[in-house]
């Protein structure tokens, strides 16, 4: 389990397809084997995202390769940021009053960015149901099928920066052409089902950031002061390269590990309790391994720190267990 094979073909509207899985690698860890969670995260095969996906989006990009489009975003990151702190969009919505499209006033700004900074897409997100071990592609949801009771999170997305990343998300619809007023902005809203909502925050503030310190921090929040920072987007996004995460010598991940385990059980105050703070760590984990799988995230930072953060909280798991 926990191992993605390549892509299969998307079929829309249809239900969403398991991804085909291997088996893991195990290694000698008696707390994994025991709770039956792998040793390590498995790798997908590698997909590079749809270069006509990106033209869509921007056919000025047409042939532009898509490590210069990932390194312009993340160089733009801070202004997509101050761009979407100055729109008003709901955190959520019931699905029963999900409209195709939202007008998210613009907040006036002395110093507003470009328009292309802004998000051109809400994406209302939906669970596909996968289990642990299955991660399900990620589809668009049929309107007409959605529990009305249901409320839905909402985030606001770049289209650029999904068709730059994400290699199994179906094409967006087209987003709509400025209508010349700044004071608001017409979006459309996009029912997406991912195996996991809990942890596509995490991937979201990640893919518009490009910020590893940040997300290993989300990811170990107890630990994180004692986590290197960065000053700007990663020096290695878009190039596939591992940068931050290098910085971990084996020694730092075992101090890590140590730390984890003590603030685990600081918490709960019992080994059983921390065992299941612990618990709760894999399980944010392995949820952004799912939306990773599903949206086909390949971005090598991403996938550094989900790999330390998996490591740290396995041997905080076994100081707990053995009692040291």
């Amino acid at each position: 389990m926990f191992q993605v094979a390549s892509r299969p073909a998307h079929h829309h509207g249809a239900v969403p397809e398991p991804l085909n899985l291997m088996a893991s690698h195990y290694q000698s860890s008696s707390v994994a084997q025991k709770l039956n969670i792998p040793r390590r995260l498995a790798r997908p095969t590698y997909a590079e995202p749809s270069r006509d996906a990106v033209a869509r989006v921007d056919p000025s990009l047409a042939g532009v390769p898509l490590e210069y489009i990932r390194r312009t975003l993340a160089g733009n990151a801070n202004q997509m940021l101050t761009a979407l702190s100055l729109l008003t969009v709901p955190s959520s919505l019931p699905c029963a009053h999900l409209p195709p499209t939202i007008d998210a006033p613009v907040r006036p700004s002395s110093q507003t960015p470009d328009l292309s900074a802004f998000p051109t897409h809400v994406l209302a997100i939906l669970s596909s149901r996968s289990s642990a071990t299955t991660p399900t592609m990620a589809s668009f949801a049929d309107r007409s099928s959605l529990p009305a009771s249901t409320t839905v999170p909402l985030y606001p997305a770049s289209a650029l920066v999904l068709a730059a990343h994400c290699a199994l998300l179906p094409p967006l619809p087209q987003g709509l052409p400025p209508n010349g007023r700044r004071a608001a902005l017409t979006l459309p809203i996009i029912p997406l089902t991912i195996p996991s909502p809990e942890a596509f925050p995490l991937l979201h503030a990640y893919l518009h950031t490009m910020r590893p310190d940040t997300l290993l921090a989300s990811l170990l929040p107890a630990l994180a002061s004692s986590l290197p920072q960065m000053s700007g987007a990663s020096s290695s996004a878009g190039s596939n390269k591992v940068v931050y995460v290098a910085q971990f010598s084996s020694d730092r991940l075992t101090r890590l590990a140590h730390g984890l385990a003590g603030a685990a059980l600081q918490r709960s105050g019992s080994q059983s309790g921390a065992m299941g703070v612990l618990m709760a760590h894999v399980k944010v984990v392995n949820g952004l391994w799912q939306d990773a799988c599903a949206l086909g995230v390949f971005d090598a930072e991403l996938w550094g720190v989900m790999d330390l953060a998996w490591e740290v909280v396995l041997a905080a798991m076994t100081k707990v267990s053995e009692g040291r």
